[in-house]
């Protein structure tokens, strides 16, 4: 078969071809390899859109990238429940045969996913504050307020910080 050709591991046979020859725990850490890259993809995506938000000039330009911010953002909570759910799955039908984690480390990481995704909820709600000042600012045809400056500047400096916290949790 055309997988034989560029993968010659004797396992993949069984993941692969038959389903029927999985076990739980194998479909559960494969839906668990579905959300990582849900919330990898939100994260990163997150991380380069905003990079492009402080490169931009333009407030029409820097409110359409917001907005894709928001369907990007999305995605996450989808992610998140992916993860958890799968997570708590792989802990329950463990032991794992490929494993090399005990379950106070399952434990572990349980706790800074719970952490992840509170940072998560927290930073969506500022962002999506940051979302409606840079519409407001962009629609309008008159220069900003100092004011709303200052709290988009703020509030775009918080973003950057926890894209570089939720990269260091999702990595621990």
């Amino acid at each position: 078969m055309l997988i034989d050709v560029f993968l010659n591991f004797p396992y993949l046979r069984n993941h692969f071809r038959d389903t029927t020859r999985m076990l739980p725990s194998q479909y559960s850490m494969l839906i668990h390899f579905i959300g990582i890259g849900m919330i990898f993809t939100t994260i990163f995506a997150g991380w380069i859109l905003n990079s492009q938000y402080k490169r931009s000039k333009e407030w029409r330009m820097k409110a359409q990238i917001v907005k894709s911010l928001k369907a990007v953002g999305l995605l996450s909570p989808l992610g998140v429940l992916v993860m958890l759910l799968s997570g708590i799955g792989n802990m329950t039908l463990g032991p794992h045969v490929y494993t090399l984690f005990s379950d106070a480390w399952l434990s572990t990481k349980l706790v800074f996913f719970v952490i992840l995704g509170a940072t998560g909820v927290f930073f969506g709600m500022k962002s999506s504050r940051r979302t409606k000042l840079v519409l407001k600012v962009a629609s309008g045809d008159q220069p900003p307020a100092p004011e709303a400056e200052e709290a988009i500047r703020s509030l775009t400096r918080q973003q950057r910080w926890f894209y570089l916290l939720q990269a260091v949790l999702i990595l621990v």
